[in-house]
């Protein structure tokens, strides 16, 4: 091994270890002379031992006993000696300030814990701060999502009566359309419409109603026809006539003419009734007599009729406002309204 101070050749007896950084330098470095060993110093000084790169402070200036460490000897020295002595403090600087001595090692150590203090330090204000934002930021949601929730709970109640007064409200209004209904038959229940009629503008058609009753020999008189007029088309487009609706004295009257024509149109076999009875010229036309019905009823009865085409149905007819249908002769009659047709087969 070296001198880290003059770099010459060292062993345990002419050499000594400093306490702080173990640098190893001969005694003449530390002015204990070359005459003397290691042996022969006080163990208490060596103890207290520290090179120039570890202590600023004299021997003489702390008042002890301790040698100036590379203080200018009395050894005589030669030009040479004192060049290897400024390369031996480079040298040792070097050494000092290389990144595996103890001095750096410590210095970096040292900066790491300052610099993850003042990290942790900045990260913390930064958590803290964003935590109390990200809670106030939660805090402001949940009272929406409160005030929501109530709004919500208000509408909710709010649907609940709603639904509530519609249940009640169609219940009356079904109420109300079943009366209308039975107002509406009740107005009618003295009417007889006669379809098929051919129109002419100079026609009296009070005159044709009489001509009717005669051809299936029912008795009228003028002031059991109340009323007697054309009405307009359901549908514009058709090109058949409009029809005749006759209001009676009674609803007993009209029932009797009904049941005189279908006798007649039985009687007559193939010839029904038609325009040719009426005495007009011309084509003839199918003359049906029936009851004068609502139009939402005779809708549905010329449902019915196309119902009883397609499935076999013997029978379908009107009474009193009411629409029958009839499978055959061997089954009883059946009512119909807008549901029933869903059900049958």
């Amino acid at each position: 091994m070296s001198c880290t101070g003059c770099t010459g050749q060292l062993d345990d007896t002419n050499s000594l270890k400093c306490n702080a950084c173990d640098s190893r330098y001969c005694l003449e470095c530390w002015n204990f002379g070359s005459h003397n060993k290691t042996s022969d110093l006080d163990p208490n000084l060596l103890s207290t031992l520290k090179c120039p790169s570890c202590t600023n402070i004299s021997r003489r200036r702390r008042g002890k006993n301790i040698p100036a460490i590379l203080s200018p000897s009395y050894v005589t020295r030669t030009a040479t000696s004192t060049q290897v002595t400024i390369e031996s403090i480079s040298a040792l600087l070097d050494q000092k300030l290389a990144p595996t001595s103890s001095i750096m090692i410590y210095s970096r150590n040292v900066l790491i814990q300052e610099v993850k203090g003042l990290i942790t330090t900045d990260i913390d204000k930064l958590v803290n701060g964003l935590r109390e934002e990200f809670t106030k930021t939660t805090d402001h949601i949940m009272e929406e999502v409160k005030e929501l929730n109530k709004i919500i709970k208000e509408k909710e109640n709010i649907i609940k009566t709603l639904k509530t007064e519609q249940i009640l409200f169609e219940n009356k209004l079904q109420i109300i359309s079943s009366r209308f209904v039975t107002i509406e038959k009740l107005s009618r229940d003295r009417n007889i419409e006669i379809q098929g009629v051919p129109e002419d503008r100079s026609e009296n058609v009070i005159s044709l109603f009489r001509t009717l009753c005669n051809t299936f020999k029912y008795p009228i008189s003028d002031r059991d026809i109340q009323a007697c007029r054309r009405v307009a088309k359901m549908d514009g487009k058709s090109k058949r006539p409009r029809n005749v609706v006759v209001t009676l004295s009674s609803p007993r009257m009209r029932d009797e003419i009904i049941s005189a024509t279908y006798r007649f149109n039985k009687e007559h076999g193939d010839i029904n009734l038609n325009s040719q009875h009426l005495g007009i010229s011309g084509e003839t036309n199918q003359i049906y007599v029936c009851e004068h019905l609502a139009p939402d009823t005779k809708q549905l009865f010329a449902t019915v009729r196309r119902f009883a085409k397609n499935n076999s149905y013997a029978y379908s007819w009107v009474k009193f406002g009411q629409i029958y249908l009839c499978k055959s002769d061997k089954t009883n009659a059946i009512l119909v309204k807008n549901e029933v047709l869903k059900t049958l087969k």
